[in-house]
């Protein structure tokens, strides 16, 4: 059974993937650049077998595509990005001298820039729906129902919605409040 295998080595390869394969995620090419950029730095390689998105691990001996999701792509990427910045205020912390401080400042600093648009993608993921109802159903345990209008704020923010800076209001809140 000799199936076809498309590598997906550019951006544009990643975002027309995306269309064809009619998926919920919307991504532009700086999405799909950071995406593509972890996946080779971690020695993954993406590709497309039968309309379905595929993983290599090129660091296995005898390396097979696996099924995989582009939630799963963009959580590991998530994930990967929160570690590195992790590892950048670490560094930041504790600095032998100026330029390596300006090193991991400036890593840092990119790093978030990419943060802001991961985060853009992973409230499009399962894994977002997932924590949104795991949320809800501890309001209502908590509460006996969900409080009015915070079904409808937990959506907005899930979308990205207007005037949205990244926090949800109530913690917005409290930050004015200390």
């Amino acid at each position: 059974m000799g199936m076809e295998v498309l590598e997906v080595n550019t951006p544009g390869e990643l975002i027309m993937w995306l269309h064809l394969a009619e998926s919920e995620i919307s991504m532009k090419q700086d999405g799909a650049e950071i995406i593509l950029d972890y996946m080779a730095e971690h020695n993954m390689a993406l590709a497309v077998r039968n309309q379905e998105l595929v993983v290599k691990d090129m660091g296995e001996e005898s390396p097979e595509y696996q099924p995989y999701s582009i939630d799963d792509a963009i959580h590991d990427v998530c994930e990967w990005n929160l570690e590195l910045a992790d590892k950048m205020e670490d560094g930041m912390k504790n600095p032998n001298n100026q330029a390596e401080y300006n090193q991991f400042s400036n890593a840092h600093d990119i790093l978030k820039q990419q943060e802001e648009v991961l985060d853009g993608l992973y409230r499009q993921t399962k894994y977002e729906q997932i924590a949104v109802e795991c949320a809800l159903e501890i309001i209502t345990a908590t509460f006996g129902s969900v409080p009015e209008g915070v079904q409808e704020k937990m959506e907005a923010y899930r979308k990205g919605g207007a005037g949205q800076t990244g926090r949800p209001e109530g913690m917005q809140a409290q930050e004015r409040m200390r």
